[in-house]
């Protein structure tokens, strides 16, 4: 049979070519722009369709991001693979939305993603509450545990929680929450570190 065609060994090697392409195309099947959203979605990151309310917002925005980090996601990937998982009226509102954001290097920036996100389902005014609602808590007749819990809820609302400097700012407030006979206690320690401040309280 050799003879009257290619040598045997000429055409093993031609089908051993033919594997290697068919296997390279059964690997890159998803598409570019998918790349990744297999590893994505194999851990169950959960769906947004619009319908959280202010702390289920916070809360999609956190398992997300905590997603990015756990499968490894390249910034180029995140928005495709969080917008992956946006369905009904958040879907709806992606389609609009993702036409307004600015591209750099040919995809849209997670943090761009983010704020445009949060401009809609958290609205200024409504941070704005949540803010002053931080800024006028106070222990009263909660325990320490409910106190801190409570803090801790609330801070990530604060604009100085954003920056690392802001440290000293959040233990003045803790501290000026606190009932008077605590914070005359920690006071006089004049903490910088939350976390310290919390063990001393």
């Amino acid at each position: 049979m050799a003879g009257r065609g290619r040598p045997a060994s000429a055409t093993n090697e031609i089908l051993a070519r033919m594997v290697q392409v068919l296997e390279n195309l059964v690997q890159n099947t998803e598409p570019a722009e998918y790349r990744g959203i297999s590893s994505f979605i194999k851990h169950k990151p959960p769906k947004f369709e619009g319908k959280f309310g202010l702390e289920g917002v916070q809360r999609w925005i956190a398992d997300i991001k905590k997603m990015f980090n756990t499968v490894g996601c390249h910034e180029e990937y995140k928005v495709v693979n969080a917008t992956y998982m946006l369905g009904g009226e958040a879907e709806d509102w992606w389609r609009f939305a993702s036409q307004t954001l600015p591209q750099e290097e040919g995809y849209i920036n997670w943090e761009a993603f983010k704020a445009c996100f949060l401009g809609n389902y958290f609205p200024r005014d409504l941070k704005k509450q949540k803010v002053q609602e931080f800024l006028e808590l106070k222990q009263g007749n909660m325990s320490m545990g409910e106190y801190v819990a409570k803090f801790h809820k609330l801070m990530k609302y604060w604009p100085h929680f954003q920056y690392e400097d802001g440290d000293e700012d959040l233990c003045a407030q803790f501290e000026n929450g606190l009932r008077p006979e605590i914070r005359a206690t920690v006071s006089v320690f004049q903490l910088t570190d939350l976390a310290t401040l919390v063990n001393k309280c």
